[in-house]
């Protein structure tokens, strides 16, 4: 019983033991999938232009903070525009436009997805690659517009639903219900709602103030030149070569030089302001128009008596840092005491990331990330992780606050050698915490989440804008052939904008002008009525018939559209048709070249049975060989031994050969009878047996 039960018991154990290593095995990918989930997203947006009033929203405070240019956006931040304010941002390659009174918010912004939620007004969208345009979506009340190639495309939440602007790819809006998608092409305005089901109302491309905006600004945005060096997903790349120029530096390689500095004590991270992020922490806002990149990716290096940028190493999608500096200063290195007439050391400090220095984020993130937004090498370093920085005992390099709302500056110095203070420049090991700074920095405009701000009517006021509040009547474009401006394939035309005044309904029977003279007269007067009701009569004719014509033009126009879009729908059925049988034939000849090789395995395997069979015959009659050799040896030892036996027996007289005994009727049987033979005759046959 004691045997039975250890047996159990060490079952159990194996049991165990096979259960704890499938679920270290399952929760592998759950460890892996929550070591992401630490890390913050590795793409940002950058604000690239602002248009009268737009707000953040601070998630903490829950106020509304003015937006400003170069300003980061990340991931669950919500915009919001006023009355005349519209903004320009910027995401890698793709650009987003915001309409005044919009609200967007930009709910996942990741290296996946791009998901943007519009709550109400205007929003468009420049996709400039096919994996950008397949990793965006814009969501609205209605549903879900997913653009299906790089274009230009405008979304609308209105009042009773959405409506979606192809200017140029082509755009696929799924139903937030169960229906079937819609989709629309180049040169395509729809309007979609769900009284009782799904409606779609589709049309040509109508021109607004908000459209001409837009395609105003693609185009500037087009004529600019690319960055040679980095990435076109690095955000804020695209003002590289327009504020600067490249160079090579023998020990950084390509470096970047800005050439629109003006200041004399310029230095990285001094002319801007820090900003809060819910993701990042304090986030560095420069003022100068290219600075976003240059603050963000890569490091900065002093080289031949200038700053320059380098950005390291070609990454595809870099990583997003808000500040690559280190910090100095610290709570201890403040003191309520003056010595002298030296001001009292600030309180914090910063200083650029010199090449190969390793940037520690003071937010939440995983050893994986670090690897991410460094250089490996320098990482793997440990020389380089333990040396200490180039730039933190340079007072020209190093950027501090001299007294809370202060102006920032560079580190003071002092004595003939210009020598920073002793004990200002002691290192933090991360940047501070939000409470720790923020009482120290000039307090940023805000306003409270119900509150607005009132802002004059005549404020930045331009007609060429195309404001929404003017209650501008759109125009429609009537050249619908014009998908493409004339000699730059592959750009939207942008229509010119067209102002439509307001007039008074015209009456049916028009009243005297100033140069109609009447007739004088009853019967002349009727006459008159009745020729000017007439005229009233034959216009209200031209008008009708007039609409007609616009009405079944327009009608010619859809038709010939929705017959241009079944023909290629068609086009593309027998496309897919094509495939499937051209994936059929590869099936069948798969399938052929299977059996053929089964054939050949089987002929394979037959031609080894009928070798196996011949080897079998021939160790069957090799065996057959050596019993008929073992025979014949054996049937000539037992001859040779009978041969030797049988003289000895002849000659040896002790040998008693027994005879048969003979009755009356012949011998008895079971009695030896002797044979005499004579001595020659016996000689003889030994001879011949020899």
């Amino acid at each position: 019983m004691s045997t039975s039960n250890d047996s159990k018991l060490v079952l159990s154990r194996r049991h165990w033991r096979a259960l704890a290593l499938t679920l270290l095995v399952a929760m592998a990918p759950m460890a892996k999938a929550l070591e992401a989930d630490r890390d913050p997203p590795t793409r940002a947006g950058r604000v690239v232009d602002v248009v009268g009033d737009a707000w953040l929203f601070d998630h903490d405070s829950r106020e509304w903070t003015r937006l400003v240019r170069n300003q980061t956006v990340g991931e669950g931040d919500r915009v919001r525009t006023d009355e005349r304010g519209r903004v320009s941002l910027r995401v890698g390659s793709t650009t987003v436009w915001l309409d005044e009174r919009s609200d967007l918010e930009l709910s996942q912004l990741d290296d996946g997805q791009t998901l943007l939620q519009l709550d109400r007004g205007d929003v468009a969208l420049r996709l400039r690659s096919a994996e950008n345009a397949a990793e965006t979506r814009l969501r609205t009340r209605e549903g879900t517009a997913q653009p299906e190639r790089e274009g230009l495309y405008r979304v609308e939440q209105l009042d009773r639903g959405s409506k979606v602007y192809v200017f140029q790819g082509r755009l696929r809006f799924e139903w937030a219900r169960v229906s079937a998608p819609v989709v629309a092409g180049t040169g395509e305005q729809v309007e979609l709602w769900w009284p009782d089901g799904p409606r779609a109302e589709r049309g040509p491309l109508y021109s607004d103030g908000f459209g001409d905006w837009v395609l105003a600004e693609n185009r500037d945005e087009g004529a600019r030149p690319v960055a040679r060096y980095v990435s076109p997903e690095m955000t804020g790349a695209e003002d590289l070569d327009r504020y600067g120029r490249w160079e090579t530096a023998p020990d950084y390689g390509t470096v970047w030089i800005p050439t629109t500095v003006v200041a004399t004590d310029w230095a990285p991270y001094r002319y801007g302001h820090w900003a809060w992020s819910r993701v990042w922490g304090w986030t560095w806002v420069d003022d100068a128009p290219w600075g976003f990149a240059p603050f963000h990716y890569g490091r900065w290096v002093n080289w031949g008596g200038r700053w320059c940028w380098a950005p390291g190493t070609y990454v595809q999608r870099p990583v997003y840092a808000p500040a690559l500096v280190g910090w100095v200063g610290g709570s201890a290195v403040s003191v309520n005491i003056t010595v002298g007439n030296r001001p009292p050391p600030p309180r914090y400090g910063w200083y650029p990331l010199a090449p190969r220095e390793v940037f520690v984020p003071a937010y939440r993130h995983s050893p994986r990330y670090v690897s991410r937004i460094n250089d490996l090498r320098d990482v793997r370093d440990p020389v380089t992780v333990q040396k200490p920085h180039r730039y933190r005992e340079v007072p020209s390099a190093v950027t501090v606050l001299p007294a809370p709302g202060a102006a920032l500056q560079p580190m003071p110095v002092r004595g003939p050698d210009r020598k920073g203070e002793p004990g200002w420049a002691r290192p933090l090991p991360m940047a501070p915490g939000r409470n720790d700074l923020a009482p120290v920095l000039p307090q940023a405009p805000t306003r409270p989440v119900d509150g607005g701000v009132q802002r004059p009517r005549d404020r930045d006021r331009d007609a060429a804008m195309g404001w929404r509040s003017d209650t501008q009547v759109p125009v429609r474009h009537d050249q619908p052939g014009r998908g493409v401006e004339a000699g730059r394939p592959g750009v939207p035309f942008a229509s010119p904008q067209v102002q439509v005044p307001t007039q008074p309904a015209r009456p049916l029977v028009e009243p005297p002008r100033a140069g109609d003279v009447q007739p004088a007269g009853p019967q002349r007067r009727d006459d008159w009525q009745r020729e000017q009701a007439q005229r009233a009569a034959q216009q209200r004719e031209q008008q009708q018939r007039d609409m007609q014509q616009q009405q079944q033009r327009e009608q010619q126009q859809r038709d010939m559209e929705q017959q241009q879009r079944q023909r290629e729908q068609q086009q593309r059925d027998m496309q897919q048709q094509q495939r499937q049988r051209e994936q059929q034939q590869r099936d069948m000849e798969q399938q052929q070249r299977q059996r053929e090789q089964q054939q050949r395995d089987m002929e394979q395997q037959q031609r080894q049975r009928e070798q196996q069979q011949r080897d079998m015959q021939q160790q069957q009659q090799q065996r057959e060989q050596q019993q008929r050799e073992q025979q014949q040896r054996e049937q000539q030892q037992r001859e040779q031994q009978q041969r030797r036996d049988v003289p000895q027996r002849r000659d040896d007289p002790r040998v008693q050969i027994p005879q048969p005994q003979r009755g009356n009727d012949g011998p008895q049987r079971g009695v030896p009878v002797r044979q005499d033979r004579p001595r020659d005759g016996g000689h003889n046959e030994r001879q011949q047996e020899r």
